[in-house]
């Protein structure tokens, strides 16, 4: 865990070096953070944003003014009008990513399919990392979606699992279904943040005990 780094509500994760998934809601304090953990933004090569929610994508286009050679990558299902925003003033650095697509050595974004937003799939030595967004449809399908690519153990997934404020009934249930889903699957370590909310979050850390996650600003994974 990397102390001094300032939390807010969006999510961002850096994979390596210069891959971001995400650039959170607020430019300033993800160049903050990025300055604290010694990562320049003009050495970043790419960004995957997940999907169009400003807690995810909010700090996109100060960051392609402050990374002259970053990659873009997008899914085909985000707003028109974003995508053509995006082609309008980068469009030589914007990919639609319609599939499941390896992005670098044993990195690969999942494209929309099943759901409108796409998430992140790292190939770790004890198994597959799947980073996701806010998984609003349901995380089950992403998970599933992955494995149809990659017919690989999931060893962790990490992000939001769109669970936050959910509390009228049936959250509960929402949360021990995706739990149970989890299961099936066979996946070995959970992360949940971000809008998994703290009710759902404390499901999962009882479900899975030492294989439970504490995620924050400045956790640090090697993979």
């Amino acid at each position: 865990m990397v102390e001094g780094l300032t939390s807010d509500w969006g999510f961002s994760c850096l994979v390596g070096d210069d891959l971001l998934f995400n650039t959170c809601e607020k430019a300033p304090l993800l160049f903050e953070n990025m300055v604290k953990l010694g990562v320049q933004p003009s050495a970043l090569t790419a960004v995957a944003i997940s999907h169009a929610d400003v807690y995810h994508a909010g700090g996109l286009f100060d960051l392609m003014e402050q990374s002259p050679s970053i990659r873009i990558y997008l899914h085909p299902k985000f707003p028109q009008g974003f995508i053509a925003n995006m082609r309008k003033r980068w469009g030589d650095r914007l990919t639609l990513v319609d599939s499941f697509t390896e992005l670098s050595p044993d990195v690969y974004v999942t494209g929309p399919y099943p759901t409108r937003e796409q998430a992140l799939v790292i190939r770790g030595k004890a198994g597959l990392i799947v980073l996701t967004g806010c998984a609003q449809p349901n995380a089950v399908d992403i998970l599933e979606n992955v494995q149809k690519h990659l017919a690989e153990p999931i060893d962790l997934v990490i992000g939001g699992l769109h669970l936050a404020g959910r509390v009228y009934q049936g959250m509960e249930e929402e949360a021990i279904k995706i739990i149970k889903g989890f299961r099936c699957l066979g996946v070995k370590r959970v992360g949940p943040c971000h809008c998994t909310g703290e009710e759902a979050i404390s499901l999962f850390r009882k479900a899975y005990g030492d294989d439970f996650i504490e995620v924050g600003a400045g956790f640090m994974l090697q993979v």
